[in-house]
């Protein structure tokens, strides 16, 4: 990698670091998402989103936001903590807990926003 590249990228990171980040839109919290990947519930674990299973449909909508809002606005960036509060707050409020709550043990996600 060529150093100006080095440079840059780096200079990219840190502005990612110290900019506050913006309240979410209105589109992002009342959308409808699909979600394709390995998703588990109770003793169900299945690939979603391919030709024999639908993605996890949701309605952000019905979802309680504000505690992933505090989180994103405080700068915490921590993929597990938004993941377990977008189970808990969003994806539950709109489908339920299923038989065993929800799970997303995969490895890789598709998440669309419509």
């Amino acid at each position: 990698m060529r150093p100006s590249y080095r440079d840059l990228i780096h200079t990219a990171y840190e502005y990612v670091a110290f900019v506050p980040a913006e309240p979410l839109t209105d589109t992002i919290k009342r959308g409808q998402y699909e979600i394709s990947g390995l998703v588990k519930t109770g003793s169900d674990e299945r690939e979603r989103g391919n030709r024999r299973a639908a993605p996890l449909r949701m309605d952000a909508s019905r979802g309680d936001w504000s505690d992933i809002e505090t989180l994103r606005l405080a700068g915490d960036r921590r993929d597990d903590d938004f993941v377990d509060l977008f189970i808990d707050e969003v994806i539950v409020a709109d489908i339920g807990e299923g038989t065993g709550g929800w799970e997303f043990s995969g490895g890789s996600y598709s998440v669309e926003l419509r």
